[in-house]
């Protein structure tokens, strides 16, 4: 018991606090779970309070202190947090982010709606492997090839590289990945047990296409119910085939009918069956995605005449083969992908002039700029301001659409400026045809008898909003009855198809956990967006190559027919597109200190940008350890630690002033060290410099900075009789990362290369996985019980013949040490030989 009177009292923040003669004023406060921020501290080495982030102060005493190095004495009053200390962290992290050209968080991955890992299928394609690519996109996407030719891009508008050229050309690079991997049955993760359960999706639109994808590769049955003669919804009947080529999407659908995924078209919710009679015949949960097909009307005089159209009727007569009379000149009304697509389509009819009325200014096209630019090559044109006032008509047919010029008035509150007409500014624009493309709808209805017959009535239990949409709870998209679900267009109202793939994969994600009985609330947090907060440093690209551009068909072989007018990118141009990715991605960001420091603080800009430092970059070939000095802060932790811990000196500090940095000897390569490779550097590196390499691809990139589930085993290390306890970390089945388990008394944080890098063999496809038997020479594949049988009998024979000491055990490096236990036992006590040995080595 120790002595009261062989303590130190102090005081910090105001309560007061015992430590041991010799303790730092940073390890008392830690003791007394009292917060000091600090970068470069860790028990196992000497403090030098090289990040100046632990600076305190002492009452009576001049100047600032730091905690790291400064020993507590009898009577102290440290105070650890004012606005004094906060205004010196602040300028800390200024001066350490100055020269820290790298990103924590990639903002392509957050502006993307279903939070697809940009950095990481990119890196796949640079690296000449689309099939891994595809892989990761479907971890979240079900369909590239659809996706790579239809997605509006918001991750494109935000991509980092934009601030110094252009932004990467993703959505193109993740149609390469798709075309060049078509037909190989990528799966993002293996197909789980049959569950035995089954589900109906309503609507066989992206939303419940993906919905249906993700519960299939969860075991469960589904069959979607779609109303229309074939599956596809939006992405068949709306978007023409110059866009998306009909035998693209009925490729990307077979992987999902592979999977026994059943379609029922023709089968409309209302007309052949209500929620109830689901319910009744067996399915176990509902998801509703039936989409937006109803068209917005102008609510202009003459909008009723005849060659007045809807776009959404419009385009899916088009894609129906229908003939449709438009005549030679056409006005679509609206700035979307729909009015931009209808336009287009105009044009293939035979339309001499397809006219685009809008109402704002270019740039605030719903529609992606490269839409616009195709448009107007094709012979599009834009009339922009002008706001729709009636349709003129002749014997009851449209025959022109006057307009009145639009001026766009600023608004209170920051919003976006809205038009307004300017009176006396009439004008006309001659149409034989006028497509209406507002905006779209959920038709939550079918015709009967000259009537609409609700889909849901009152009965159904499902509540729909005064803007004709299903009503859902936002995070779990639950409707009033928790066994039925409802995302995508019918819930939003009309939005992208990425938004309604994100709808899908979320309701899938949640039916799951609804089903196994588990927390639909939690199981929606994964989904919760936070936006983050970007520091703007200015990140410096390592490649010039410039955007580059899609091959297109000219205007005069596309404007004819329906053919696909972008050609896609060849492998040459893939590769060097997705060079120019910034991969502005820190794998560390979910522990990273600094990362955390910066936001609590407030850093979101770099007044000290130009201090900016080139430090050499060493490509050493290492297999293990992968060094990123654009993210190092010069703590001297990893130095110290293979100093101290280790005494090996295989890094150190280099250089002086803003050249001062982490290097090995001579700026050599860690292999020309003398360095073991135990990662003791990567546990203690605050930043992710320093990072394992084998595990850097394996570790799933995590969602908006929040930590994907992965799942910690506590284990023994197998490779030699030290005993040393670590800690497995698993996703998905496979090992990602071996990390030290710090609270074994036996190893602590430390361990050697095997114990922290020696868990590839387990995933090696090379590892034998099934018994084999030598028969006839050759080795045959046999089930465990006749390997068993096997041993046992020639165990048996050689004993009898030669007796028990005429055999010995080898125990493989690879086994357990449970494994080993069993193995020496049974040769000692059944065999009767105490010839056994282990190896451990990889």
């Amino acid at each position: 018991m120790t002595d009261r009177n062989d303590v130190v009292r102090l005081t910090i923040e105001g309560r007061e606090v015992e430590a041991a003669p010799g303790m730092t004023i940073f390890e008392a406060a830690r003791d007394a779970d009292i917060r000091i921020p600090n970068l470069c501290n860790d028990g196992r080495i000497e403090p030098v309070a090289s990040c100046r982030m632990c600076v305190i102060a002492i009452g009576g005493e001049a100047g600032l202190k730091t905690a790291c190095t400064t020993p507590v004495a009898d009577g102290m009053k440290v105070s650890v947090d004012n606005e004094q200390l906060r205004s010196v962290r602040r300028l800390v992290l200024e001066l350490i982010l100055s020269d820290h050209n790298a990103y924590c968080l990639p903002p392509c991955q957050n502006g993307c709606p279903d939070q697809l890992d940009i950095p990481g299928y990119v890196k796949a394609v640079a690296d000449g492997d689309p099939r891994e690519a595809v892989r990761i996109i479907k971890q979240r996407l079900p369909f590239p090839r659809v996706l790579g030719r239809v997605c509006p891009r918001p991750c494109e508008s935000v991509c980092r590289r934009g601030e110094n050229d252009d932004p990467v050309s993703i959505c193109n690079i993740k149609r390469f990945a798709g075309d060049e991997a078509a037909g190989q049955d990528v799966l993002p993760f293996p197909r789980e047990e049959a569950s035995g359960m089954k589900v109906a999706v309503v609507g066989a639109g992206p939303a419940g296409l993906t919905c249906a994808y993700y519960l299939a590769l969860k075991g469960h049955q589904v069959i979607i119910h779609e109303s229309l003669p074939e599956p596809g919804g939006m992405l068949r009947y709306a978007i023409p085939e110059y866009r998306l080529p009909t035998g693209v999407l009925e490729e990307e659908l077979e992987e999902l009918w592979s999977l026994g995924v059943e379609l029922k078209t023709e089968s409309a919710m209302g007309r052949d069956f209500d929620i109830d009679s689901l319910l009744a015949d067996g399915y176990r949960a509902v998801f509703l995605a039936m989409g937006a097909h109803g068209d917005h009307q102008m609510m202009i005089p003459g909008e009723e005449a005849e060659g007045v159209l809807s776009s959404v009727d419009f385009l899916r007569r088009v894609r129906a083969g229908d003939k449709v009379e438009i005549g030679r000149r056409v006005v679509v009304v609206g700035g979307g992908f729909t009015a931009i697509d209808a336009a287009r389509t105009a044009i293939r009819l035979g339309a001499e002039e397809s006219t685009i009325v809008y109402r704002r200014s270019r740039e605030q096209m719903p529609a992606h700029e490269s839409e616009v630019e195709e448009a107007e090559i094709e012979g599009v044109s834009l009339q922009l301001l002008a706001i729709p006032e009636l349709i003129e008509t002749l014997d009851g047919r449209a025959k022109a659409l006057r307009c009145l010029q639009a001026e766009l008035v600023k608004t209170a509150g920051g919003r976006r400026p809205r038009p307004m007409a300017i009176p006396g500014s009439e004008f006309d624009i001659i149409a034989d045809t006028i497509i209406v493309a507002i905006g779209q709808k959920p038709k939550l209805y079918h015709e009967e008898d000259g009537r609409q017959v609700l889909f849901l009535p009152e009965k159904d239990g499902v509540k729909t909003t005064e803007w004709g949409t299903i009503e859902a709870n936002r995070l779990t998209l639950q409707t009033e009855r928790p066994q039925v679900f409802a995302g995508g267009d019918v819930v939003s109202g009309p939005a992208t198809v990425i938004q309604a793939v994100a709808a899908g994969r979320k309701a899938a994600a949640n039916i799951d956990a609804y089903l196994r009985g588990e927390s639909v609330v939690e199981s929606s947090r994964q989904f919760t967006e936070a936006e983050p907060v970007y520091l703007d440093i200015k990140q410096v690209p390592q490649v010039d190559t410039p955007r580059q551009p899609m091959p297109t068909l000219c205007p005069e072989r596309c404007c004819p027919d329906f053919t696909e007018v972008e050609l896609g990118f060849t492998w040459q141009q893939a590769r060097m597109e997705a060079t120019r990715c910034m991969q502005c991605v820190c794998q560390a960001e979910q522990f990273c200190e600094l990362r955390r420091l910066g936001a609590e603080y407030g850093i979101t800009s770099n007044r000290f940008q130009g201090a900016m430092r080139r430090v050499p970059v060493v490509e050493d070939g290492n297999p293990v350890i992968s060094r990123d000095y654009e993210k190092c802060i010069d703590c001297g932790a990893c130095a110290g630690i293979c100093d101290e811990q280790m005494a090996v000196q295989a890094v150190e500090m280099a250089g002086t002033g803003m050249d001062t940095h982490v290097a090995c000897a001579f700026e050599g390569a860690l292999k020309e060290t003398d360095c073991v490779f135990c990662g003791q550097c990567v546990s203690v590196c605050p930043t992710g410099a320093l990072d394992n390499r084998m595990s850097r691809d394996l570790r799933p990139l995590p969602l908006r900075g929040k930590p994907e589930e992965v799942q910690e085993i506590n284990t023994t290390c197998c490779y030699c009789g030290v005993g040393c306890s670590l800690t497995l970390n698993v996703d998905g089945g496979r090992i990602i990362e071996v990390t030290a388990d710090d609270d074994c008394s036996v190893n602590g944080a430390s361990l050697c290369v095997k114990g922290r890098y020696g868990f590839d063999f387990i995933q090696n496809p090379e590892r034998l996985r099934q018994p084999l038997v030598r028969r006839d020479g050759e080795l045959v594949p046999v089930s465990w019980e006749e390997a068993l049988e096997e041993v046992r009998a020639n165990l048996e024979r050689i004993r009898d013949q030669h007796g028990g000491r005429a055999i010995g055990a080898l125990a493989s490096g690879r086994c357990t040490n449970e494994d080993n236990y069993l193995m020496q036992k049974f040769i000692r006590s059944v065999i009767g030989s105490n010839n056994v040995d282990h190896c451990a080595r990889l």
